[in-house]
C-alpha cells in the first residue's frame, strides 16, 4: 500500500486535496475528532487498484462552526481543529483544519486575518472585527495614525491558554481609548499580526443614518457593512383571515415587512468582495438597540468589467424572526 496524495498539516475544507491510496486490497478509512471516531468505512480499490477518498473537507467542515462575538475577545474553539485520519486502525496523518464555505487563495500555513480583505473603510460608533489562529504568548497590535501623529501603536491583545482562532473587536470605539484620544482624531489604523496587516480607513462624514449589518464569512467568523441613510420599509402581511359570525378578521398575524438598505459611495474595490460575502451570508444581522436575525432576499449587485467603475449596492431583507419587526425602528 502506498499513499500517493494526502491532506498537509494544515489545511482549509474547500481546498483539502483528495486522499489517494495505491492499494490491491480493501482498507478501512477513519476520522478522528477530539479523540472520538466520526467516520468509519471500507473502500474497495478500482480497476487501478487504487482507492480515492473525495469532498474530505467537506466532510471536515460538517463538525465546524463559528460563533458570534459580543465582548472584547471570543475564542472561536470550533471554527479549526485537528482531524486525525486512520488506515487500517492507524493513524495515517494528523491534519489542522480551518473551516471554509468556499475555496479560498489562503495558504494554511500561513492564514493570517481570516477574511478576504486586507483594507476596509469603517465609521466611528460601528462594530468591527477581526479573526485569525493564535498560539499562546502571541499578540496583536494597532498602529493608529492621525494628524498630528505619524503612527503610533498599542498592544491590542496578548493571547494565553491553547492555540486557537480568536476574533477580536476592532472598532474605533474600543481602538480610540488605548491612545487616549477621541474618535474623531484618527484617520486610519492597522491591526497587525506578524506580518499580516489589517487596515481601516475612517469615514468620518457625517449622515442622517447609518446601520450596522454583521455577518458569518466564509470562515464562519464575523465581519461587518454599513448602509448610510434611511431604510425604505415595504409593508406587508401573510396573516390567514376567516370568516366569524358574518364578519372577517385575521388569525395567525404574520407581518413580513421588507427593508432596503442602500450601501452608499464605494470607496474601495475591496468593498466589493466584502458585500458578495454578506449578500450570499447564511447568518446575518442588523443592530437595532441589540442583534436581530434577519434573511436577505434581494440584492442588486452590479460591476462593470472596468474596475476603475464603483457602483453602489442595495439589497432588501426582512427579519428572520417576524415578531422582532416591532423592534425595528426605521
Amino acid at each position: 500500500m502506498t499513499i500517493i496524495q494526502r491532506p498537509g498539516v494544515m489545511a482549509f475544507c474547500a481546498t483539502m486535496p483528495d486522499y489517494i491510496i495505491d492499494t490491491d486490497s480493501t482498507i478501512t478509512f477513519a476520522v478522528q475528532y477530539k479523540g472520538k471516531k466520526i467516520l468509519e468505512e471500507e473502500y474497495v480499490p478500482d480497476g487501478n487498484y487504487q482507492v480515492r477518498i473525495r469532498q474530505l473537507g467537506k466532510f471536515c467542515a460538517k463538525a465546524l462552526w463559528g460563533v458570534w462575538c459580543d465582548a472584547n475577545t471570543q475564542l472561536q474553539a470550533d471554527v479549526a481543529e485537528a482531524f486525525s485520519f486512520l488506515i487500517n486502525g492507524v493513524v495515517d496523518t494528523t491534519t489542522f483544519v480551518y473551516f471554509s464555505r468556499m475555496k479560498t487563495r489562503k495558504e494554511a500555513h500561513d492564514a493570517g486575518w481570516l477574511s478576504e480583505i486586507r483594507e476596509k473603510v469603517t465609521r466611528v460608533g460601528i462594530q468591527e472585527y477581526a479573526s485569525l489562529l493564535m498560539a499562546s504568548g502571541e499578540k496583536v497590535v494597532v498602529i493608529a495614525r492621525s494628524e498630528n501623529n505619524g503612527g503610533s501603536s498599542q498592544t491590542l491583545y496578548t493571547h494565553a491558554g491553547d492555540k486557537s482562532v480568536v476574533t477580536l473587536d476592532v472598532s474605533l470605539d474600543r481602538i480610540a481609548p488605548l491612545f487616549h484620544t477621541g474618535g474623531s482624531e484618527i484617520k486610519s489604523y492597522q491591526v497587525v499580526y506578524g506580518s499580516h496587516l489589517l487596515k481601516f480607513l475612517v469615514d468620518h462624514t457625517q449622515y442622517p443614518e447609518i446601520h450596522c449589518y454583521r455577518y458569518k464569512n466564509v470562515y464562519d467568523v464575523p465581519e461587518t457593512v454599513t448602509t448610510v441613510g434611511g431604510l425604505l420599509v415595504k409593508g406587508n402581511n401573510e396573516s390567514d383571515a376567516a370568516g366569524m359570525f358574518g364578519i372577517e378578521r385575521k388569525f395567525d398575524v404574520k407581518v413580513t415587512d421588507e427593508y432596503t438598505g442602500n450601501s452608499g459611495t464605494i470607496f474601495l474595490q475591496s468593498d466589493y468582495k466584502l458585500w458578495h460575502n454578506f449578500l450570499n451570508a447564511q447568518e446575518v444581522e442588523v443592530w437595532q438597540d441589540g442583534w436581530l436575525p434577519i434573511v436577505i432576499t434581494k440584492q442588486t449587485f452590479e460591476r462593470e468589467l472596468n474596475r476603475t467603475a464603483l457602483k453602489e449596492v442595495e439589497f432588501s431583507f426582512r427579519m428572520a424572526d417576524p415578531e422582532q419587526n416591532n423592534m425595528f425602528e426605521v
